[in-house]
């Protein structure tokens, strides 16, 4: 009488729910790249037009608050400088984020197309 072999069942490997350290990479270059922002952000207005173009490009969360939320000058400013030194820890922070639940891909897409919906915000309501 030969026995048949059983097939092997196949076992899923779970899933980590907890975050590693090395998934904490986003943030970290976020961080780091935030002192060359602000540099460049110091710089880019001193270049004429084309700077403040590319001013809006690198900060636009930053000048929407300060230009268009309707806050007191004191406060519009205060809250300009501080989107300065958070925007990019913030989008490391929000890629983390979404890379933990989606794929690294579909973060990367939301965080860029955040930056560029808020860079057309800039750009479209001087003209309301």
């Amino acid at each position: 009488m030969a026995t048949q072999a059983l097939p092997r069942r196949r076992t899923k490997r779970r899933k980590q729910t907890g975050l590693r350290w090395h998934a904490w990479w986003p943030l970290l270059l976020a961080i780091a790249a935030t002192p060359f922002a602000i540099k460049a952000a110091e710089i880019l207005p001193l270049m004429g037009p084309s700077g403040i173009i590319r001013l809006r490009l690198l900060y636009p969360t930053a000048l929407l608050v300060q230009q268009h939320l309707g806050l007191p000058e004191a406060a519009g400013e205060t809250a300009s400088q501080t989107l300065m030194y958070l925007q990019f820890p913030l989008y490391g922070l929000l890629l983390i984020l979404i890379h933990h639940w989606k794929s690294f891909r579909t973060a990367l897409i939301a965080v860029v197309a955040l930056h560029l919906l808020a860079a057309m915000a800039v750009w479209l309501l001087p003209s309301l």
